[in-house]
């Protein structure tokens, strides 16, 4: 079986939803809140990625997964320090 997954990371919360490739199935999903701020720490971003991966399963999925799209939020910066650490 073919696994595309995808990811929607959106002001209120992180979303991973695994299909499979020929059927159109949903197989697993998962996801994850994001704080109720419109500043956040970029690293929440990150936590919430890794929180919804793991409650869709996809980490299970190993070589079955063929492709993965994400998609987010839309006028959304990261700024950066000269050691290319997020900043906020």
């Amino acid at each position: 079986m073919s696994v595309v997954i995808g990811v929607d990371s959106s002001t209120q919360s992180c979303k991973v939803l695994a299909v499979d490739a020929q059927s159109g199935d949903v197989i697993s999903s998962g996801a994850a809140a994001h704080p109720d701020r419109t500043s956040v720490d970029p690293q929440v971003w990150t936590s919430a990625l890794r929180e919804a991966w793991q409650a869709a399963g996809a980490d299970r999925l190993g070589g079955s997964v063929a492709a993965v799209s994400v998609a987010a939020q839309q006028h959304g910066m990261v700024a950066l320090d000269s050691s290319r650490k997020p900043v906020y």
